[in-house]
């Protein structure tokens, strides 16, 4: 629905915008007759949310490889962003099983759901690093087969990220150990790597990023270096330059009040074009 100046929906902003800012860039670059020195390669993907594990960015890079200038990502609610490091990212689906059996007449047998449960409370309770910046998140559970079932399976899916390598490697050596000696007599467990993104940087220093924030304060915006976890992960992790510029601001990403201001879409535009013209 569109209010107040925002347009509102579920991924509207990410990542909706920006498939639509490839369109709006070649629109705008037809009607003021640019010319560019070299080629625009528009390419939209899939598998960048999720458990996509950036399977379409990997093929991208690796139809493309060093040979584009740059890798330019777009994101719809980043505007006034220049993202030019990436976050790495480790994915576990960690699974318990267990004999099961009913509620009342096999009381006291182990349950899959109440020893994973003690899982989650000793990895959510593991102490993280500040800097470099370092968090987890169980962010699916499930399992388990009727109220009155002693369970049998249960699971949960584990997102674990880190601004730095090591302590990435750090924190998934202690989840990895807590999965080793959890359980007891009866529950077994096991943990599986569901997705992997690599860490990556170029640095503020590189041509390409002192463009970036060029173009920005063309638009009257103070640019803001960062980082994320996004399709760039691929091409920084392999040292090619890449990063990641915004088309407008929102807000309520990844849900269902998703929204995004559509007056600033104009100078997110605007930055675009300079951008690509200048490259």
């Amino acid at each position: 629905r569109r209010e107040h100046g925002r347009l509102y929906g579920p991924g509207i902003g990410d990542n909706s915008l920006g498939v639509a800012g490839l369109f709006g860039l070649l629109w705008s670059l037809r009607k003021q007759n640019i010319a560019l020195p070299g080629d625009l390669w528009l390419v939209a993907n899939t598998c960048e949310e999720g458990l996509g594990d950036l399977r379409g960015m990997k093929a991208v890079v690796e139809r493309f490889g060093d040979a584009p200038k740059a890798y330019l990502v777009l994101e719809g609610m980043a505007l006034g962003h220049v993202y030019h490091k990436a976050i790495g990212v480790r994915r576990y689906k960690i699974t318990a099983c267990a004999e099961g059996g009913h509620s009342w007449t096999d009381y006291g047998r182990p349950s899959a759901i109440h020893a994973l449960a003690e899982l989650v409370a000793q990895i959510t309770s593991l102490s993280l690093p500040e800097n470099p910046r370092t968090t987890l998140n169980v962010g699916k559970i499930g399992g388990g087969t009727s109220i009155n079932t002693i369970a049998a399976e249960a699971w949960m899916e584990l997102d674990t990220r880190s601004e730095g390598s090591a302590a990435l490697a750090e924190l998934d050596r202690q989840v990895e150990s807590l999965v080793e000696t959890a359980g007891g007599p009866g529950v077994g467990f096991k943990a599986e790597i569901i997705g992997q993104r690599p860490v990556g940087e170029i640095e503020t220093s590189h041509p390409v990023i002192q463009l970036a924030q060029a173009c920005l304060r063309q638009q009257g915006f103070d640019p803001i270096l960062t980082d994320g976890s996004t399709d760039a992960n691929i091409p920084l992790s392999l040292g090619l330059p890449a990063l990641v510029l915004g088309l407008t601001q929102g807000g309520g990403a990844h849900t269902i009040h998703e929204y995004i201001e559509t007056a600033p879409i104009q100078k997110g535009l605007a930055q675009l074009v300079n951008f690509v013209k200048q490259v």
